[in-house]
């Protein structure tokens, strides 16, 4: 299976995830110091903004293949689809290399 490095910017870990795990854009009144959302069955994130104010909108999920090296996106901590019960959880995160041998600079 083919992988893509992610870098996640609260732990600082670099992780190798399957090539078609879920991302969501990162909003622009999104709090980096609580790098984290959750994304339910109908389409919601949930989410805390700048202002500290709980930050709740529509998103569509996009394959983590689409996004290009060094781009910030929420990535999914899981490979399943989010349900009533257990939505995703996903966390800020930089887009590393597709090819491990590739170099990536981060900012």
């Amino acid at each position: 299976m083919r992988t893509i490095q992610v870098f996640d910017v609260f732990n600082r870990a670099v992780s190798e995830r399957p090539y078609d795990t879920r991302t969501l854009d990162v909003p622009k009144s999104f709090d980096r110091r609580t790098p984290a959302a959750s994304f339910d069955a109908r389409s919601r994130v949930r989410c805390v903004s700048s202002d500290g104010k709980p930050l709740v909108y529509v998103a569509f999920a996009t394959p983590l293949s689409s996004r290009a090296a060094g781009e910030e996106c929420l990535v999914a901590d899981r490979a399943f689809r989010a349900t009533v019960a257990h939505p995703g959880n996903y966390r800020l995160s930089t887009v590393l290399a597709a090819d491990p041998g590739a170099e990536t600079v981060l900012a």
